[in-house]
C-alpha cells in the first residue's frame, strides 16, 4: 500500500506548518500524540480508557508534570500533536497477496508456509496501531468485505516509533499491566500495555534478564505445554509454526532467563492488557518491535507485583 497525505479541510490546507505541533483537540488526537511519543495507549480507538490514562500518567511522570492521569492544563501545554493526523492508504495488488484465510486448527497452523494477516482490515489497523473498529468508523462508506486494489482507506498517520535513548532496564507492573523502558536517569522513555499470566503461580517476579532477541520468530507447538489444545486436536508431537504477524508470538520474541518465558507480540493487539496469557508477557506487535530496538542481551527486567 501507499500512504497518501490527507488534509481534512481547505482551512487546514492553508495553515502554515508548525514543526513544534499544535494543541490537541480530542481523545483520538491525544492517543495519537502519546503513541508517537512512545507512550502507547494500546490499540488506538478514540476512547480514553484505563490504558490511555496509564500512558498519560507515564508521560506526565517522565516529563516532571503533576501526575494527575488527566489531560490537564500543564499537560496540554507540553504535549502537542503534529499534522497530519490522518493518512489515506491506497491498496495495491501486493497487499492482497499478503492475506491468507485464518486457519481453523493448531494443526493447520503447522502446515502453513507463513502466518500472514487474515484481512486487509487487520493489516491496515495493525500498521496504524489502531483498533479495527476505529478504521471502520473512519471509513463508513467502505465495504471491508469487498475491497479492491486502488481503494483508499483513511487511517491514523502512525510512523514506526523509534526511541533514541539508551535504557538501563525494563520495568513490568503486574498490578497495572504495563511495561516500561527506563533510562539511566530512572525515567520511562517507553511505555505500553502488557498482558500477564492468567494463573498467579505462573507470574514471575523479581529480576530477570534478556537472553535472546528474535525478529520474525517461528513458534514451536509443544503438546506437553498446551496439553488441553493437544488433547482436543489429538496432537502428540511438537511442530513448528512459521513466522508472520499471526504467529502465536507475533512478530517479536524476547526470550528471558526463565525457561519458556519471554516478552513477545500477539496476533490480537486489541486484546493486550484485557485478556491474559499462559505465562509470557504479551505486547501489541508494534510495541514489541519498538522494544526489540531498545533491549540487548543482558538487559535487566524488573517484574513488580
Amino acid at each position: 500500500y501507499r500512504f497518501l497525505p490527507h488534509t481534512p479541510s481547505a482551512q487546514a490546507d492553508a495553515a502554515p506548518p508548525r514543526p513544534i505541533g499544535r494543541t490537541i483537540h480530542n481523545a483520538l488526537e491525544l492517543q495519537i500524540a502519546l503513541a508517537r511519543e512512545g507512550f502507547s495507549p494500546g490499540s488506538i480507538d478514540g476512547n480514553l480508557g484505563e490504558q490511555s490514562r496509564q500512558a498519560l500518567l507515564a508521560y506526565q511522570k517522565a516529563h516532571q508534570l503533576p501526575p494527575s492521569g488527566a489531560f490537564d492544563v500543564a499537560t496540554q501545554t507540553l504535549l502537542l500533536v503534529t499534522d497530519p493526523i490522518f493518512t489515506r492508504i491506497e491498496l495495491s495488488e501486493t497487499d492482497f497477496a499478503r492475506i491468507d484465510p485464518p486457519p481453523g486448527t493448531w494443526k493447520e497452523r503447522g502446515t502453513r508456509p507463513r502466518m500472514a494477516y487474515h484481512s486487509i482490515l487487520e493489516m491496515v489497523a495493525e500498521k496504524c496501531m489502531s483498533d479495527p473498529d476505529l478504521i471502520r468508523e473512519l471509513n463508513p462508506e467502505i465495504n471491508f468485505d469487498a475491497l479492491q486494489p486502488g481503494t483508499r482507506i483513511l487511517a491514523p498517520h502512525m510512523p514506526p516509533v523509534h526511541i533514541r535513548e539508551n535504557i538501563s532496564h525494563l520495568r513490568i507492573s503486574l498490578a497495572r499491566r504495563y511495561l516500561q523502558a527506563i533510562d539511566h536517569n530512572g525515567e520511562a522513555v517507553f511505555h505500553c500495555p502488557v498482558s500477564i499470566a492468567r494463573r498467579v503461580d505462573k507470574r514471575p517476579s523479581g529480576e530477570l534478564r534478556v537472553e535472546v532477541r528474535v525478529a520474525e520468530p517461528n513458534y514451536t507447538f509443544n503438546p506437553a505445554i498446551l496439553s488441553a489444545t493437544a488433547a482436543r486436536e489429538g496432537i502428540t508431537e511438537k511442530f513448528i509454526i512459521q513466522p508472520g504477524p499471526n504467529n502465536p508470538v507475533g512478530s517479536v520474541w524476547i526470550g528471558l532467563n526463565l525457561p519458556s518465558y519471554g516478552i513477545h507480540g500477539t496476533p490480537e493487539p486489541e486484546k493486550v492488557g484485557r485478556t491474559e496469557s499462559s505465562g509470557c508477557f504479551r505486547l501489541a506487535n508494534w510495541n514489541a518491535e519498538t522494544l526489540l530496538g531498545l533491549v540487548r542481551v543482558g538487559t535487566a527486567v524488573h517484574v513488580e507485583p
